[in-house]
């Protein structure tokens, strides 16, 4: 034990079971400890006496709000308000005692961390929970008639908007609120106040009175000082609240963009290197009549680029001319007389007000957003790019957290890895409980959830579904059909924007160099930063920032890149339409570069495996679809203004473009000099075969000069054309 221990004394906070079980510890410890058996609210004042006397001493205060200055010898321990990044107050005494929690500690202190979902997260059994819960619920004074009107209390509970309410008579919520698990939920009564949910919007809207400890936050949850609602009156308060829920402004933006490649089957697959090598290119990448046919049996609509508005003009003359003619469309498919050469195709569909994606996390939160764009882009290049465009509106999933997590857990196209039971170990890391998206009466879901282990690698049922099943496959033996294999990797790219005024103000002046949440915003860790070497952290951020717009008018606007991200932090929806235009036509042009890379160089690998028949033919069929790649694809330059041409290529060297392009072209013209010369092996045996065949035919050719070939039998003039016919 620490022995500056020893020499301290510990002031007890408002009795729950956490502060009971503190209390049996230091007992049991012979640690010095007062306790006043205060209530829920417990002020550190109650204590002046002790501060007083104990001025030689380290104090500890336990959960006691500061309404008295402290001493210099006072140190606080909690896990509320200022103090809600901290673990568990139980954790933080065993901390200091050099004491390792058993496991029933560790659920009081999940309990009184984060409630009943902390200690589902934590992998406690509904018995554990249900013992937990009533233990505290005794600690704080219910009683067994409380409980039973509690459960009668709950069938009142009303929703509006989409926030459930109940105005109780019990003092005492915990009854209500643990049978009740709804969120988010609002109770009250005429002496207090408490919102349980997503509650950065609160503590943003009453950072004054958190300040002045008329109210009071942990985990999940958001509440007023008794005083406070009765100087305001809990009416005003509940009016507030729902006035906030009700406002819709954006809050976030994100996009999350799925690239892929695809192959027409024409026989069942059976070994993937097999079948590049046994299929022309041009074959399997096909774009024709069928291909669109299919795509609107799936309810794909093709577009074509038509400048109607002042939005759609500035984003087509962001672009220099020849990435226009990439990036927008104008053929019209339905002329007879189109040659079905065009370098992309793009198509969307129809959504209504309604629609929406909804993400349910392992531990119980919920995140909903507005659906605002289904697309699909298929290039020629045999890959295509899905985009979901989403808008983030409701109030109480604000907090960088929840965009972190929004980011993180939306992304994902199926399991990194499986643990013991399949998918439950991964979702607690980084995969979602259930994905559902709504589009008009249809309902696509996900839930990750596997009887057996896949044997191929899965991608995600609702992204299968919304491609269309008409066209897309990842069956190998579905002929006519496309196979469709993610280009990269679990993770969809992630294209995102959020504005938090006071947020970003605290990362001017390259503060943001050493920001945790910016360095999770760019490398998409929604689970807490994976990374913990300072120095690489420093050197990741900076290389990924692009700053240009650190103090403009409109506030501060960073953007960050990284190998599965572009996003933005700004003060202001200023650079908004930016993101949803011209840069999202600028990672469309870098992801379709990247994958036809990638797809590019599976094929040099499959074709340079082992010899095929028809070798020669492959390799020139992807040899001149890798030329019109670079010419059409793959540009340098894209933008004449500065902003775009120097975050195009920062991103084109986080994403190896240009290393990549260059190896690449080493393989390409590697594999084609091989072809010509299999062609020229061939060639040059051919030659030597007819000079054979002439010097074997100069003795007949010279007898017949002078006698005729009337000397020759019919039998052995046929046995010479048969020679010639296997010869050649």
């Amino acid at each position: 034990m620490n022995n500056n221990i020893e020499k301290s004394i510990f002031l007890l906070g408002g009795h729950d079971l956490e502060m009971l079980t503190i209390k049996e510890i230091l007992i049991k410890k012979n640690i010095n400890f007062f306790d006043k058996e205060l209530k829920w609210g417990a002020k550190l004042s109650a204590y002046k006496n002790e501060l007083e006397e104990f001025s030689d001493h380290t104090i500890y205060g336990i959960e006691l709000e500061e309404d008295i200055d402290s001493p210099k010898n006072y140190k606080r321990i909690d896990h509320h308000n200022d103090f809600s990044d901290r673990e568990a107050s139980l954790l933080q005494v065993l901390k200091l005692l050099e004491k390792e929690p058993t496991r029933e500690q560790m659920l009081i202190a999940h309990n009184d961390v984060g409630h009943i979902k902390a200690m589902e997260c934590f992998g406690a059994t509904k018995e554990e929970i249900a013992d937990i819960r009533k233990r505290d619920r005794a600690t704080q004074g219910v009683t067994a008639q409380e409980e039973a009107q509690a459960l009668e209390e709950i069938k009142k509970i009303k929703e509006e908007d989409g926030l459930y309410l109940l105005e109780t008579s019990l003092d005492n919520f915990s009854p209500i609120v643990d049978n009740f698990e709804k969120r988010p939920f609002l109770i009250y009564s005429k002496k207090s106040l408490t919102y349980y949910g997503s509650i950065a919007f609160l503590k943003k809207q009453y950072k004054e009175q958190i300040e002045n400890n008329q109210a009071y936050h942990g985990r999940g949850f958001f509440g007023f000082d008794s005083e406070y609602v009765g100087l305001v009156s809990v009416n005003k308060l509940v009016e507030e609240i729902m006035e906030m829920k009700r406002e819709k402004n954006i809050i976030s933006y994100h996009n999350f963009m799925f690239p892929f490649r695809f192959d027409k089957i024409d026989k069942p697959i059976q070994d993937r290197h097999e079948f590049y090598k046994n299929n022309k290119f041009d074959e399997r990448v096909k774009i024709d009549k069928e291909f669109i046919k299919n795509l609107k049996k799936d309810n794909w609509k093709y577009q074509e680029f038509e400048i109607e508005t002042k939005e759609e003009y500035n984003e087509f003359v962001y672009f220099h001319d020849f990435a226009r003619d990439t990036l927008f469309n104008t053929a019209d498919i339905e002329n007879d007389a189109f040659e079905w050469n065009a370098t992309s195709y793009y198509f969307y569909k129809e959504i209504s007000k309604t629609d929406n994606f909804e993400l349910s996390l392992f531990c119980g939160r919920k995140y909903l957003l507005n659906l605002v764009g289904i697309s699909l882009r298929i290039f020629d290049t045999g890959v295509g790019l899905l985009s979901l465009e989403l808008e983030n509106r409701e109030i109480d999933q604000s907090s960088m957290d929840d965009i972190l997590k929004i980011n993180d857990f939306g992304r994902r196209i199926y399991p990194q890895y499986l643990g013991k039971e399949l998918t439950v170990d991964t979702k607690k890391s980084f995969l979602a409980d259930k994905v559902v998206v709504k589009i008009g009466n249809e309902s696509y879901e996900e839930n990750f959830s596997y009887a057996d282990v896949p044997k191929e690698i899965m991608i995600a049922d609702y992204i299968l579904k919304l491609l269309g099943t008409n066209t897309f496959t990842i069956k190998k033996d579905e002929i006519s059909k496309n196979f469709i294999q993610p280009s990269v990797d679990d993770r969809m790219f992630v294209l995102s924007w959020y504005a938090d005024k006071e947020y970003s103000e605290s990362l001017k002046n390259y503060k943001y160099i050493k920001d945790d949440k910016w360095y999770e915003y760019i490398f998409v860790d929604g689970a807490g930063k994976t990374i913990n070497s300072p120095r690489m952290q420093k050197k990741l951020i900076k290389e990924a920032t692009y700053d240009r717009w650190m103090n403009s008018e409109y506030g501060l606007t960073l953007y960050g890149m990284s190998r599965y991200s572009f996003v933005c932090l700004s003060a202001s929806d200023f650079p908004l339409a930016h993101m949803r235009s011209m840069y999202f036509q600028m990672f469309t042009l870098l992801l379709i570069q990247r994958a036809s890379i990638l797809r590019f160089s599976d094929e040099v690998t499959a074709l340079s495996d082992i010899e095929s028949k028809n070798m020669e033919t492959q390799i020139s069929s992807l040899y001149k679809n890798y030329i019109r790649f670079v010419n059409k694809l793959y540009f340098r330059e894209i933008t004449p203004q500065d902003q775009g041409l120097e975050i195009y290529n920062q991103a084109r060297d986080i994403l190896h473009i240009d290393n990549d392009i260059k190896d690449l072209d080493n393989e390409i013209e590697e594999l084609h000099k091989y072809a010509l010369m299999l062609e020229e092996n061939k060639r040059v045996g051919q030659m030597d075969r007819l000079t054979k065949f002439g010097y074997w035919l100069l003795p007949p050719t010279l007898i017949t000069g002078i006698f005729g070939m009337n000397i020759f039998p019919d039998s052995w003039i046929k046995a010479i054309q048969i020679y010639i016919e296997k010869l050649f």
